[in-house]
């Protein structure tokens, strides 16, 4: 059976944050594979979405968007806010926080880094990022990989930078209320990202949705990579229970098999799309989508 592939992705990464691409080139990529609507979500920062906007002027929809880091009963969650205004005061105060915690938590994987033997490890990554770029776990990945001590980022967060890893740093991030806020009082909408990513019971789950809910979310990705049927039915069903709009993301970071920009992203027919809400009318979405 052929993979299914999306002329539209919700979430992606440059190298504003620790994506490998530039802003450019990630929307050239997305270009190149037929994609009519691409949002740039990189890490509690919006740095790269001038660049893509113009990158993408008359040859796709570029979606403003950013992906917050919170914390939820010890669990870090992300929230995805599209169609976010970049320019609200509301939300850059908020991302010059996270900016903060970002920069001291980095400055601590790369410390334990080179207790493991890697020299300069923040320094490295830092150089390898683009100017002003936060630099995440995903980053000190991709390094990990090219100093040989992984074959791929999986196995170095695996080995790592996992919870309960040798270079884990844990970081209070704020509470989901406070992202979700931030990303509504910037005309956006918030959406809780790969939702069987979190490693949690489905009891759990339904707990972080319900509260997710309760803080002013409105949707959460239904299609993501590598999901399998019963996920699939399964986030389905969520959605349709806590009334949430649907999104769907690649979680696109660099070239590779799996989470490659539009692949394998399906939103069944009965739920109601993210691109349905007032917020996204400027993007010309296709009725059919």
């Amino acid at each position: 059976m052929p993979a299914v592939l999306s002329k539209i992705d919700l979430h992606s990464h440059s190298n504003a944050s620790d994506g490998a691409l530039s802003p450019s080139e990630l929307v050239q990529r997305a270009c190149d594979r037929g994609l009519t609507h691409l949002a740039l979500t990189d890490h509690d920062t919006v740095l790269g979405i001038t660049e893509a906007q113009d990158a993408a002027r008359g040859r796709l929809e570029l979606i403003p968007g950013a992906e917050l880091s919170t914390m939820w009963n010890n669990y870090q969650i992300h929230i995805v806010g599209l169609f976010i205004d970049i320019k609200s005061q509301s939300l850059l105060k908020y991302l010059e926080g996270q900016k903060v915690f970002r920069k001291e938590r980095a400055r601590e994987i790369g410390a334990k880094l080179e207790r493991q033997g890697f020299a300069n490890a923040y320094e490295e990554c830092r150089k390898r990022a683009a100017e002003g770029a936060s630099i995440t776990r995903g980053n000190y990945a991709r390094y990990i990989v090219e100093m040989g001590k992984a074959q791929d980022t999986n196995e170095a967060f695996n080995y790592y930078l996992k919870k309960g890893k040798s270079c884990y740093v844990k970081t209070q991030w704020p509470d989901i209320s406070v992202a979700c806020d931030a990303i509504k009082a910037s005309g956006g909408v918030a959406v809780l990202a790969h939702p069987r990513r979190y490693e949690m019971t489905n009891t759990k789950l339904r707990e972080l949705m319900e509260y997710f809910k309760s803080c002013g979310g409105e949707a959460m990705e239904v299609g993501c990579s590598q999901m399998s049927p019963n996920d699939l039915n399964y986030m389905t069903s969520l959605c349709k229970k806590y009334d949430f709009m649907a999104s769907l993301g690649s979680d696109f970071h660099h070239e590779g098999p799996f989470r490659e920009l539009g692949l394998g992203l399906v939103i069944p027919e009965e739920l109601k799309k993210v691109w349905e809400c007032p917020q996204a009318e400027k993007f010309n979405f296709p009725s059919e989508a």
